[in-house]
């Protein structure tokens, strides 16, 4: 019998077989450790982090309330990004001097110094951490990074970093912007708008002086922003625009924007326009600027093919300090078209309803 199992050891199969759950287990018990490792490693980096917040953020509060705490010269190995991580946390907050302060005591403790170090070596996390910082900083020193940076494949490093020009110096970065931002599609219109309002100013300039020579299917993102900001295209480009539109949609978007009275003879020559979305807006605007003719010309839209057009014209009409919902009401009763007593009813209807919720 002891032959017989030292035969079968011997077996190159079944050496090999113990040789290879022994390595699996091996190999078991060190991803074993490993991972018990790393969420040691994990719990207490958490664990600095937390003391780090605990020991600056008492600091960096007293210097926005423009106290005098007492503050290292320098930050502890490793404690970067603790710090640049805290110090972006509150600055989206802040405005005017106390972002100042902040900025003094960033550059105080090298903090500049790192964000740049880390915008050109760090990984993507640390680079998108490194651009909100220079951002916050206006650091003019990264200005050429931070551009060449807004061309990248990856949009939220791009837009973040098209932010950060933009606090840097908001002409400058809107005028080496525009185009950026009128072409990239995976630049949100509202994230844009968003940080555009720091900017909304240069914004305008640079837009008014260019918006009759860019492409025009870029028109409808412009005009969009523009609506976005509550900004006024002055009028000689808003009429430029209406009467150069080709495509339906740039021009329903064209009218949308609209918002001088001194455009009315070029939005009334839409009325009869092909599409109904163009209709729609003309609606809206004469609603909005139209005379005592106009409020016939809306009766007119209300025989409409189009719902949506319909739609618009009776809100228009009930909505008008020239009409309002009385006259809509008489109107109402003398109408016997189904299509358009129908809308009428609906409108009122909304009329009714908002009234009664009013308190």
């Amino acid at each position: 019998m002891p032959g017989l199992a030292l035969n079968t050891f011997s077996d190159p199969y079944i050496r090999f077989a113990f040789l290879a759950g022994a390595v699996a287990i091996g190999l078991t018990l060190l991803l074993v450790v490993l991972i018990i490792g790393l969420r040691l490693r994990m719990r207490a980096s958490v664990d600095e982090e937390a003391a780090f917040v605990a020991r600056w953020r008492p600091v960096m509060l007293e210097v926005i309330s423009e106290g005098t705490p007492k503050v290292p010269k320098r930050l502890r190995p490793g404690e970067h990004i603790y710090f640049l991580k805290l110090w972006n946390y509150l600055q989206e907050s802040l405005r005017g001097p106390a972002s100042e302060r902040l900025n003094r005591l960033a550059r105080k403790v090298g903090g500049d110094v790192m964000a740049r170090k880390l915008l050109s070596k760090g990984n993507r996390a640390e680079r998108l951490l490194a651009t909100l910082t220079l951002g916050h900083l206006r650091d003019e020193a990264s200005w050429d990074a931070l551009a060449a940076q807004t061309s990248q494949a990856d949009s939220l490093a791009s837009v973040h970093a098209a932010r950060a020009l933009l606090k840097i110096n908001p002409l400058k970065g809107t005028e080496l912007l525009l185009p950026l931002i009128l072409s990239r599609k995976d630049w949100d219109i509202t994230q844009i708008a968003h940080f555009l309002a720091e900017a909304k100013q240069a914004f305008w300039l640079v837009l008014s002086k260019r918006i009759t020579t860019i492409s025009r299917t870029r028109w409808t993102r412009a005009l969009q922003l523009a609506d976005a900001l509550n900004l006024q295209i002055p009028l000689a480009s808003m009429q430029y625009m209406l009467l150069n539109c080709r495509a339906p949609d740039i021009l329903a978007t064209a009218v949308h924007s609209a918002g001088d009275r001194e455009l009315l003879p070029v939005i009334r020559q839409f009325m009869t326009h092909g599409d109904g979305r163009v209709r729609a807006e003309v609606a809206v605007f004469l609603g909005r600027f139209g005379d005592e003719d106009d409020s016939l010309r809306l009766q007119v839209m209300l025989e409409d093919d189009e719902w949506w057009v319909r739609y618009r014209a009776a809100q228009a009409l009930a909505g008008s300090p020239l009409f309002g919902v009385d006259r809509l009401t008489a109107l109402r009763q003398q109408t016997r078209e189904p299509a358009i007593t129908s809308i009428l009813d609906h409108v009122l209807a909304e009329y009714q309803s908002a009234n009664a919720a009013t308190p």
